[in-house]
């Protein structure tokens, strides 16, 4: 987190941040250098998932992002990242493409964007 925020050139990653009992218990990195924000982090550790923490987290990246001017988010997730891949199509991420060997590890990545606004599903996640 503190490489992709601080140690870049003239950083354009803004983040977002979740407390409780003031530790951070989730995270998201935005990367606002072009129209077409990038989400590059959303994590929520695990004791503290589907409380909606995540959902709190993307809809604050969102409306950074829209404050910067952009139209459309994108991110990438790994591939066998079920409770991600729910949660992003729930806000509307369409899916893309498939990046081969996207991680370290060597398993695919699947890009997904969507445009913005963000809308807080029916369900009120």
């Amino acid at each position: 987190m503190y490489h992709e925020i601080f140690n870049k050139d003239n950083s354009t990653c803004i983040g977002a941040f979740s407390l409780s009992d003031d530790k951070l218990i989730g995270y998201g990195i935005l990367d606002v250098s072009k129209k077409i924000s990038c989400i590059l982090n959303i994590i929520v550790i695990e004791e503290h998932r589907r409380k909606g923490i995540g959902s709190q987290i993307l809809l604050a990246l969102s409306e950074v992002a829209e404050a910067y001017g952009c139209k459309r988010i994108k991110l990438r997730v790994r591939l066998n990242n079920t409770p991600a891949l729910s949660l992003y199509a729930m806000f509307g991420f369409a899916r893309d493409k498939i990046i081969q060997n996207y991680y370290s590890d060597g398993e695919n990545a699947l890009l997904m964007s969507t445009s913005l606004p963000l809308y807080i599903p029916e369900d009120g996640y």
